[in-house]
């Protein structure tokens, strides 16, 4: 049958099939092929993307890791700055040790206050403070108490001069109250 048709036919109809087998081997091979390869590529980007957000994450949680013994340190400074629950009448002994040491003359008056304080949210103590003495020694008053290893917040304080060299100081101060 093939030897039937003229070279131009014959021509024709062989360029056609190979024409049709190349769209065939392109529609069933290579298409397909192209295909996969782009999804393998987007895939291989989502999993690029992937590993770098875990790595990012990763060296953020290291350093977090690292940070965090800092912060333990900050916290534990924090607590040591409140008085214990309790720990009221030592304060009370050692600031009137204190003004003894400073040959000071002191009325002490101290009041619990149980409502937390709404900029720190602990309870407190006030302490009301007068102190008679020359003025060099109610100033190494104040830096001794500075020292101490909790934190006195004075609200108010008046100095006035009482004598000849003789000052008094009046002042109120917070002491805030660890939690329990």
């Amino acid at each position: 049958m093939f030897r039937r048709l003229s070279l131009k036919q014959q021509f024709f109809l062989v360029t056609g099939l190979l024409f049709l087998g190349c769209i065939g081997m392109f529609g069933l091979i290579i298409y397909p092929s192209v295909r996969n390869m782009n999804t393998i590529g987007s895939s291989i980007r989502e999993i690029q993307q992937e590993l770098e957000d875990d790595y990012t994450e990763t060296q953020a949680m290291r350093r977090t890791l690292r940070e965090l013994e800092t912060v333990h340190e900050e916290i534990a400074m924090y607590k040591s700055m409140a008085m214990p629950i309790g720990d009221e009448l030592a304060v009370i002994t050692e600031l009137e040790r204190l003004a003894e040491e400073h040959a000071l003359a002191q009325t002490l008056g101290a009041t619990y206050q149980p409502t937390p304080d709404k900029e720190v949210g602990l309870p407190y103590y006030k302490f009301s403070i007068v102190l008679n003495g020359t003025f060099d020694n109610i100033f190494s008053y104040i830096q001794t108490v500075e020292a101490r290893p909790y934190y006195v917040l004075i609200n108010s304080i008046d100095l006035a001069k009482s004598g000849e060299d003789k000052a008094t100081l009046r002042f109120d101060a917070r002491i805030y109250v660890q939690r329990t």
